[in-house]
């Protein structure tokens, strides 16, 4: 019948149905799955999940609170002024996905190529004129070995260490900017002896490993569970779910047994859950497969020795397992090829949620072509702040549109509408504000995570590339049918743009790809994107400037 139907027929059908759908409540978008990729449902058959941060939900900003205060102490311990622990921790100020500029001691705000949309040196921002004096392109080069980039949730409490370290340094009496010689700028001197941002960011990052690998944090944790750790009973439930429909659900995370064990033993063993007849429901009954010590990203190239857990002692069996993965039995180590190879799964049969970006997300899509769901607590924050911004949004694609305009000014072919066109710096001043008003409408002093104005971040364009699917929470998943059809926006390329421009009148932006919010019915990459840094838009740059297409 579909092959019959003409395009006045389909047309109806589709707005029939369109018409009749309610408006999405607050709490809709904080449960919905956003699809960059449609994904059917139907065709997983095995669903990973990663422990911290996806599974178990950190509470914040109490977590990260732990984590830089035990950071500082052992800063303190290893030579650091005692008076860096009078610095308390500020959660308004970091977000992550910043680039961090080890020789200029920066944090930086990138768009997907690298342009630089926002700068903090410390506390202090800067302008666009200080940032040419380090930034003359305010450009850098996301793979430089000079540049770290703060992917993950972990990175909130380092981010702002290394912020409040550099400010420390920079405003302390008995130290001085480098000014002169070759290392200007690059750090500061007290007598003879120089600290370099680049030091204190390879110490920063030593501590930070050192802390959850060899310091209290887990103990602390796992000391006060009810502090740190949100406990939720519908996790137990939608494990129990997934499993309901015949998949295989599996574990595999970067934390040792014993933490992992204790922590799921909090998250899922529920009394008023189990099942009668059964007796209790331990946390390993809602796996089918359960792998520790991943050490991802290696887990999904090379990866390590499969090895088998000894749940008594704790410890690991001798040699190197290699026969087939069985239910209720904990693993070590591995890999995701030694995983498909023991399980019969291969590729696209995976869905693998988890929340880092790098090492859950982009290795297992690029290495193995799962499919993947990326965790960002951050957008439910991020959907709300959206909403509210949208008269700005709007504001400032119209400006911009008129900005497009007036550059073709002398071109026969652009449409007069007998009003008159403000003046070109007015507009530039207008966007500019608008720029900051956004940003600012943001929790947090670096704005959003995923954009700066109508520019979206690096972040951003990592989730809209890599990610299949991603939501506020794994549990997001519980709202949809077992073989629900995940569907993505269709993508357009600038070139395929104009054609629809003639049946639309609205100025905005039609392309396809990249973070779409979900009070904006269209996607949201920009066309006519203004490249503006820390919301300045340089004068010596002349008509137009900073005006550039953003293909996400």
């Amino acid at each position: 019948m579909a092959d019959g139907m003409t395009d006045d027929d389909l047309q109806t059908l589709v707005l029939s149905y369109k018409g009749h759908q309610p408006e999405m409540s607050e709490t809709e978008y904080e449960t919905r799955v956003y699809a960059n990729r449609s994904v059917s449902m139907d065709r997983i058959k095995y669903i990973g999940f990663d422990m911290d941060y996806t599974l178990v939900a950190y509470k914040s900003p109490e977590y990260e609170q732990l984590g830089y205060q035990l950071a500082v102490e052992r800063l303190v311990s290893i030579g650091y002024p005692k008076e860096i622990q009078h610095i308390k921790y500020d959660p308004s100020f970091p977000v992550r996905g910043l680039f961090c500029d080890k020789v200029y001691g920066n944090l930086l705000k990138c768009d997907p190529f690298g342009n630089i949309l926002s700068c903090f040196h410390g506390f202090t921002s800067y302008n666009s004129m200080k940032m040419r004096k380090f930034y003359p392109n305010k450009y850098v080069q996301p793979l430089d070995r000079r540049i770290e980039i703060l992917y993950t949730l972990f990175h909130l409490p380092e981010t702002y260490l290394f912020a409040a370290l550099v400010d420390y340094f920079d405003n302390h009496p008995d130290y001085k900017r480098i000014e002169d010689g070759p290392d200007k700028d690059k750090g500061v001197k007290c007598g003879d002896v120089e600290i370099s941002y680049w030091m204190i960011q390879q110490d920063v990052r030593r501590t930070v490993d050192w802390i959850h690998n060899e310091g209290k944090l887990k103990e602390r944790t796992l000391h006060n569970l009810e502090k740190y750790v949100n406990r939720d009973k519908r996790l137990p439930k939608m494990l129990h779910q997934l499993r309901q429909t015949g998949r295989k659900v599996f574990l595999a995370t970067n934390s040792g047994y014993e933490y992992t064990m204790r922590l799921l033993r909090y998250m899922l063993e529920f009394p008023e859950l189990d099942e009668p007849g059964l007796g209790p429901l331990q946390w390993k009954s809602y796996f089918d497969y359960l792998i520790t010590d991943a050490n991802k990203p290696l887990f999904f190239t090379e990866g390590s020795m499969l090895r088998e857990v000894d749940e008594d002692t704790h410890s690991l069996k001798l040699g190197v397992f290699t026969g087939v993965l069985q239910p209720g039995q904990v693993y070590s180590g591995g890999s995701s090829d030694a995983f498909c190879k023991y399980t019969g799964a291969h590729g696209k049969q995976i869905l693998y949620v988890g929340d880092h970006i790098f090492g859950d997300v982009i290795k297992a899509k690029i290495e193995q072509a799962w499919r993947t769901f990326l965790v960002v607590p951050e957008l439910t924050e991020e959907t709300h702040v959206w909403e509210s911004i949208q008269p700005l949004y709007q504001r400032q694609q119209n400006f911009e549109y008129i900005l497009s305009l007036m550059n073709k000014k002398n071109d026969e072919n652009v449409p007069s509408s007998g009003l008159p066109l403000p003046d070109l710096e007015s507009i530039r001043k207008a966007i500019k504000e608008i720029v900051l008003k956004m940003e600012e409408s943001y929790p947090r002093r670096l704005g959003s995570l995923l954009r700066c104005g109508s520019q979206l971040t690096y972040f951003a364009n990592q989730v809209s590339r890599y990610a299949d699917l991603y939501g506020s929470s794994c549990l997001c998943l519980m709202n949809y049918t077992p073989n629900h059809l995940f569907t993505a926006p269709h993508q357009l390329m600038a070139h395929e743009m104009p054609s629809q421009e003639k049946t639309n009148t609205s100025p905005e932006p039609r392309s396809g790809g990249g973070i779409h919010y979900p009070m904006m019915r269209k996607n949201m990459s920009t066309t006519r994107a203004m490249s503006i840094a820390n919301h300045d838009v340089d004068e010596e740059d002349g008509p137009g400037a900073g005006v550039a297409t953003s293909a996400l």
